[in-house]
């Protein structure tokens, strides 16, 4: 799951999101929230760190739902995640993924997570992170570009 959602067609990135939403689809199973309950909470905890205007809170209370109920897709491409704070050594990480997606023509969605609670939410307590399908690959180095290639293809 991305850290970018539609609203009203427009992609929207929302700093925390991931974590927001894994706690709230476990809110969900153990209260029996629905959906309409769960995209309010949702609301309730992203606009604690995230501008939403309130004359698109609708808009974003939409998106959420169709967030919320979206059900996992297996086999849909890879999700490569780079933990840290935006240092030299993560966005040395990154370029150097970034190279091997592109030799290989791997599609997959790639972000940056500097928040440190969806660092954390990982078990990394060292940086710059390699995490792919919410597999934690590497952390505290920078893996070798041929080390890469292997995890990726």
């Amino acid at each position: 799951m991305g850290y970018i959602i539609k609203v009203k067609g427009m992609p929207v990135g929302i700093f925390g999101l991931e974590l927001a939403v894994s706690t709230v689809k476990k809110q969900m199973e153990k209260d029996g929230l629905s959906i309409n309950e769960a995209a309010k909470r949702l609301l309730d905890i992203l606009k604690k760190k995230n501008y939403i205007p309130d004359s698109r809170k609708n808009d974003y209370l939409k998106a959420f739902r169709d967030l919320l109920s979206e059900r996992p897709r297996e086999g849909e491409g890879i999700i490569i995640r780079i933990l840290g704070p935006g240092c030299v050594g993560c966005n040395k990480l990154e370029k150097v993924v970034l190279e091997v997606l592109s030799e290989h023509s791997i599609p997959a969605d790639i972000y940056h997570v500097t928040d440190k609670d969806e660092i954390l939410r990982f078990g990394v307590t060292r940086t710059p992170a390699l995490v792919i399908n919410d597999e934690v690959k590497s952390s505290g180095k920078i893996p070798s570009k041929a080390q890469i290639e292997k995890w990726l293809l």
